[in-house]
Parts: C-alpha cells; structure tokens; sequence
C-alpha cells in the first residue's frame, strides 16, 4: 500500500490464503466429536463469471484437472444460481479428496488471473440421525470467505431463516480449527446452495 492509500484511507483488501482450506479436516473431526455432525460429500466454490476467451480456458483446465483421478470416486459439475453466480460443485467420497479438488479449483482460477471473481468455498455436512430425536438438526455448511481467508458456519432453516443460536455455539467450537470471521455482519446467508 503506497502513501497516499494510506492518507486516503483506502485498503489493499487481504490475500486469500488458500492453504486454510486444509484445516478443514480437523474441524470435520471436531463436528464429529461434538455434534454428531459429518460431511455430506459435497462442496462448492462460488465465483461471479467473468466474459472473455481466457476465462473459457481457465475453466476448460480446472475441469479436465478436476476431472482427473474420477477413481477416487470425485465427480464434478457447474451450475448458475438465481442471482447469477457460478458454481463448481464437486463430489467425493473421501473429505480429504474434496478438500483438496477444491483446493485446486480456487489455485487454478488464482493463478489464472480470476482471483477478485472468486467469492466463497461451502463444504456441506449433516447431522447422523440420533436414535429418539423428535427432528433431525438442520444441515450445516462451513463457508470460506475467499477474500477474508476465513470460515463461518452457516445453518440454514426453512423458508429462509436460519439458526443464528447454533451457529454462534459452531463458531465457538471450530475455533481452534479454522479462521473464523469475526465480523458477524459477513456471515452472509447463501440461499438456495447447489450443495447438498
């Protein structure tokens, strides 16, 4: 940051470190141990399209990388949101393959220069059903903020609400694990997630 962003008080905005993404493991053992919780298999990265040839060809080399090692048994595929986003949404059955694919997808638009259209990494997961429990909890996602390089749990209800109890006592429980925002007002709900 030069002098005069400094005396007119602008910001570089913080660098993703990507390389949090594999805390994501212990914080999988975590949910386990204290919720009941485990991944669903599914995660997703969001990013806003951008026009032009050399996007098409970014996203032509992340899907033949992410494509790659199918006998791990992860499976990919993109879809647009209502608000016109875009999603890759991939499938694994191990949570360290997942981890890593998207990982990759992330490194892949970075380097390719498609870093500021990255928003958010959301990896999915689920409450094991409890033997006597009237209702099963909610699904529960872990979003990463690409430009804050940090995590918050998401806990999602119906029709559109969410559970802010539960995701305060995740927050509190995930923080030896992950980077969790501390700005409450980013915690932003994402509605209608292609993640399962």
């Amino acid at each position: 940051m030069g002098f005069l962003d400094a005396l007119l008080g602008r910001s570089k905005p913080a660098q993703a470190d990507l390389e949090k993404l594999f805390g994501l493991p212990d914080a999988q053992i975590t949910l386990e141990a204290s919720e009941g919780i485990q991944p669903t298999g599914q995660a997703g990265v969001c990013f806003k399209p951008a026009e032009g040839q050399a996007f098409v060809s970014t996203e032509t080399e992340f899907t033949a990388l992410l494509n790659l090692g199918d006998d791990a048994g992860a499976k990919v595929h993109d879809e647009s949101d209502r608000y016109g986003y875009r999603w890759v949404v991939i499938a694994a059955d191990d949570f360290q393959t997942l981890v890593t694919r998207v990982h990759m997808t992330n490194t892949t638009l970075q380097e390719n220069g498609f870093g500021p259209q990255l928003l958010c990494s959301v990896f999915g997961f689920a409450p094991t059903p409890r033997p006597g429990a009237a209702r099963a909890p909610a699904s529960v996602y872990l979003v990463y903020l690409y430009k804050r390089g940090t995590f918050y749990p998401f806990v999602p209800t119906a029709g559109e609400h969410r559970d802010n109890e539960a995701e305060l006592r995740l927050k509190n429980e995930l923080a030896g694990d992950l980077s969790i925002e501390p700005d409450l007002d980013r915690w932003f709900p994402i509605w209608g997630l292609p993640v399962h």
